[in-house]
């Protein structure tokens, strides 16, 4: 019999935490009253294997009170990836009014942005160039996903060029982007004439629908910008002020369309959505905000403890079972998920979205995987500060497995956590060999 017994008891309560130092120098629990038996203390490496996935579906729209979403715009082009393009989408709602009288003075429109984020090739993107353009439609109250757009009048409101910085989420740059003045001079006039059109964010909307924010084809990077430090405002001199009034709008709903072309790269063969496939270098890949995910299957962990249980006479005890995805070294430029998540899925690849039983209670929330009892939202795949690799814990998960705990599966979406697949760009590039499992386990003899 394993520790990992056939049954939904207590299995862990035999356990003492008496710690024991063998070759691997890895810290195990032994049973409790061992008495005369021989103990041997092994572990082994198990290989797991994967697919990827080009998901139909990737939600790309800001959400309320989210400080990590990012407007997008530009090009990265990767040996790995292929282009990735990004365009964004942001509707203006007002958000202070000055007083405008017959005196006043049209001064300038200015769009404020601050460049926080940075994903691409610091070599190359040394001249990116932002174009701001007027929305033609507006946004809807729906979900925006990674293809959708907006259609938007070709000549754009400025244009700017600037060197985006590789470390732009430590130290931030600030752009001013001085707008057309005929554009600016016609919402003056609207406000000097006390219009209904800025007495409120739809009225506006109606008027000005947005903006989309681009950079043409030949940047070496994507720039991701705060929304909830874009500004757009409108300056009038007034005949008593020696400084500039202002009129500001801030960013309200927003999305972004994210493309991909993966020619020419490992992924090339990745030409439909929701269809298993593998890279032709073998490689684990995901790529975050495109869609790219990998299925990671851990039946092979299964396996082994079976064969392992039916090959020898003696007393089999699985102590811990640990997950590894390795990383290859990302350049300067290309981050990694600070977390990833193991989701099941549906038939069509779409998240489990059902009640989970934890052991402890009944919380409603995709499946996902365990960290020894623990939802995997507080407790997901960590990098390590001294490795390039992320480790979970999935002991209890495998004994849901053995039970045949309602909603358990062998396979996993993994991914960033679920609100985050689509608000930036991130990679994963693993090497076959780095996907593996730890069984730790101990024979009693």
């Amino acid at each position: 019999m394993t520790s990992l017994v056939k049954k939904n008891v207590g299995w862990l309560l035999w356990l003492t935490p008496f710690i024991f130092s063998c070759e691997s120098e890895e810290i195990l629990s032994l049973p409790q009253e061992p008495g005369d038996q021989t103990l041997s203390l092994l572990f082994q490496e198990i290989p797991l294997s994967y697919s990827l996935v080009q998901l139909d579906s990737v939600n790309t729209n800001r959400l309320p009170n989210d400080d990590s979403y990012r407007l997008l715009a530009g090009m990265y082009s990767s040996e790995f990836f292929g282009e990735v393009q990004a365009t964004a989408f942001a509707e203006l709602g007002v958000n202070t009014r000055a007083e405008v009288t017959a005196e006043d003075r049209y001064d300038s429109l200015v769009l404020t942005l601050v460049n926080d984020y940075f994903y691409g090739d610091v070599n190359q993107a040394v001249n990116q160039r932002v174009a701001i353009y007027p929305l033609l439609d507006t946004l809807a109250r729906t979900p925006y996903y990674r293809t959708d757009e907006i259609p938007f009048n070709t000549i754009s409101l400025a244009e700017l060029n600037f060197t985006p910085n590789p470390k732009a989420d430590s130290v931030a740059d600030t752009l001013r982007i001085r707008l057309d003045d005929a554009f600016g001079q016609e919402l003056f006039d609207l406000a000097q004439s006390g219009a209904a059109t800025l007495s409120s964010d739809s009225a506006f909307q109606e008027y000005f629908p947005g903006i989309a924010i681009s950079s043409p084809t030949g940047n070496g990077a994507i720039v991701g910008f705060n929304p909830n430090q874009l500004q757009l405002s409108l300056y009038f001199s007034t005949s008593t002020d020696t400084e500039p009034s202002e009129y500001t709008f801030n960013a309200e709903n927003a999305f972004n369309n994210i493309s991909a072309d993966r020619s020419g790269t490992p992924l090339a063969g990745i030409t439909s959505v929701n269809q298993r496939s593998m890279a032709s270098d073998n490689r684990f890949y995901l790529q975050s905000g495109t869609g790219l995910v990998p299925i990671l299957s851990i039946q092979p962990i299964l396996n082994f403890i079976d064969t392992l249980e039916r090959n020898t006479e003696a007393q089999l005890r699985v102590n811990r079972v640990e997950l590894y995805i390795g990383t290859t070294e990302q350049g300067e430029g290309q981050p990694i998920p600070n977390q990833i998540v193991a989701f099941s899925f549906e038939d069509d690849f779409s998240l489990v979205i059902d009640t989970l039983q934890s052991g402890f209670n009944r919380i409603p929330t995709p499946r996902s995987l365990l960290v020894d009892g623990v939802q995997a939202q507080s407790g997901v795949f960590a990098v390590p500060p001294t490795e390039s690799a992320y480790q979970i814990s999935v002991t209890q998960y495998t004994q849901n497995l053995i039970d045949g705990f309602p909603g358990t599966n062998t396979e996993f979406r993994i991914q960033p956590p679920r609100l985050q697949l689509g608000r930036r760009l991130g990679e994963i590039v693993a090497e076959p060999d780095s996907v593996f499992a730890k069984v730790f386990y101990t024979l009693l003899e």
